[in-house]
Parts: structure tokens; C-alpha cells; sequence
């Protein structure tokens, strides 16, 4: 067990990143910027802290690549619901972090903890499909969030779910759906020998 939790950073990489994250987003929160929306019909303004939220995603992605698959191949115990257990409650641990973080200050905290959420489910949900290439599809996300753009001032498009307010369902809602469905992709689609 030990052994584990040392080759996958659960005891230096995920505490440095959720120390990252909470000061990353506990600087940014309060500071917009405004990119021009190259598709949509108006600007939106995005929280520095969600690019912030964008570092759990990329660690989970990290430990799950952290594999000695000729050693793990051997293991009597089940590691790849260890690793689906280790990468889900970090990720939540992370977004329940942020989220008692927005009990003290701004709104964005509780906007960088659901979209961590998004963030990771997004990254857990390609990773069977393109390995560690699978960090690109938050930042991809992020990318296409901010210039599309919206369809009123301060009205982005429902889908995009990044920008939308803090006091949005259907955003909460779209990105719980997007982590439990990289969670379950993570538990279907990767093959126990490679995980």
C-alpha cells in the first residue's frame, strides 16, 4: 500500500497541488479578465481563478500516469479502484476545499470549485481514450469557453458552463454530470492491467 501511494504522488504531488490550487485560487478570485469573443456576439468575463481550477484536473491525469504496469500487473489488490477512488476523492476533496473557501470570500470561489469539478471530470473521461494527452482537454475547454463568447451581455451559451454565475443550476448540475461521467469512465473503459 505504501509503495502505491508513493508512485502515484499521493503523499507529495496531490497535497502540493491542493495547496497550489487553494492559494492559486484564494490570490486570483475577484479579478476578471475580458477576451474578445471571436464566434459569439458578446464578450465574456472569465475569473483568473478558473484557469487556477484548471491544476487538479492536470494532477489527476499526473497520478493516474504514474504507473509501473509490470509491477501492478502482479498485485494481488485491486489498484485500479484504488486509483478510481484516489484520483474521485481528491478531485472532490478539492472542489469541497474551494467551496468552504467561498464561505469566507467571493462568489468566484464557489465558480473555481464547480468548475474544477467539470475540469476533472472532463480530464478522467479521456483518459482512457488518449492517455496523458487527456490534460489538454480542460485547457481546451477553458480556451473555447472565453472566445466564443455569449449571446447577451453576461449571458454565455448554457453549455459552456465555465463562465456561467455561481448561482447557476443548470452549470452545477451540467458539471456534476461531466465528473461522474468520467468516473465512470475511468471504471469501464481502462483495462485493470493498464491502470
Amino acid at each position: 500500500m505504501n509503495w502505491w501511494l508513493r508512485q502515484r504522488g499521493a503523499l507529495g504531488l496531490l497535497p502540493g497541488a491542493l495547496l497550489a490550487f487553494v492559494l492559486g485560487i484564494g490570490v486570483t478570485s475577484g479579478a476578471s479578465v475580458v477576451l474578445p469573443a471571436f464566434l459569439g456576439n458578446y464578450a465574456m468575463a472569465t475569473e483568473l481563478s478558473n484557469f487556477v481550477a484548471i491544476i487538479p484536473s492536470v494532477v489527476v491525469i499526473a497520478c493516474l500516469e504514474r504507473r509501473m504496469p509490470s509491477v501492478e500487473r502482479s498485485a494481488i489488490r485491486r489498484l485500479d479502484a484504488r486509483d478510481v477512488i484516489l484520483v474521485s476523492g481528491f478531485a472532490i476533496l478539492a472542489t469541497a476545499v474551494a467551496a468552504g473557501m467561498s464561505l469566507l470570500g467571493p462568489e468566484a470561489l464557489l465558480v473555481a470549485a464547480r468548475n474544477n469539478l467539470l475540469f476533472c471530470g472532463l480530464a478522467l473521461g479521456v483518459w482512457p481514450l488518449i492517455g496523458h494527452r487527456a490534460t489538454l482537454v480542460p485547457v481546451f475547454w477553458m480556451i473555447q469557453s472565453m472566445f466564443l463568447g455569449g449571446r447577451s451581455p453576461g449571458d454565455p451559451y448554457p453549455w459552456v458552463i465555465v463562465t456561467e454565475a455561481a448561482h447557476v443550476t443548470h452549470a452545477a448540475v451540467g458539471a456534476a454530470a461531466v465528473f461522474l461521467a468520467g468516473i465512470l469512465s475511468l471504471t469501464c473503459f481502462v483495462p485493470r492491467t493498464d491502470r
